[in-house]
């Protein structure tokens, strides 16, 4: 019988981008991409992240919103003064309150700092 940390071992192997199981969940901010009208200021929501990738995330939070929204997000890597910031990415999928979340627009700068923080935790867990 397979253990889901088989499981997801075995399909990381797969991944275009491999996923990285954060040592420690961190937080994150979101906000929906949304025509905003002349008074509506766009709503900014929190969120824990548990998996993260070069091209997407799996992360926890209480914002309104479903498969198919953009959003944009700012994800405060622990151990960087900066954090990343995702200007697109898309929800692919809902299960409760977890979301999976597609990278779609993101600076070289912000490629960079996922690409360190990875590696460091890639490292951790080894």
């Amino acid at each position: 019988m397979q253990t889901a940390l088989h499981r997801g071992s075995f399909l990381n192997r797969f991944r275009r981008y491999p996923r990285v199981r954060v040592p420690m969940p961190f937080t994150c901010s979101l906000a929906r991409l949304e025509p905003n009208g002349w008074f509506r200021k766009p709503s900014e929501e929190v969120g824990v992240v548990y998996d993260l990738s070069l091209r997407g995330v799996r992360v926890s939070t209480e914002a309104p919103i479903k498969p198919g929204d953009q959003v944009s997000l700012t994800l405060r890597l622990p151990k960087q003064i900066a954090p990343a910031e995702i200007t697109v990415a898309t929800v692919r999928w809902t299960k409760d309150q977890i979301y999976g979340l597609a990278f779609r627009k993101l600076s070289q700068t912000s490629l960079n700092r996922l690409n360190k923080y990875m590696s460091i935790a890639t490292m951790a867990r080894n």
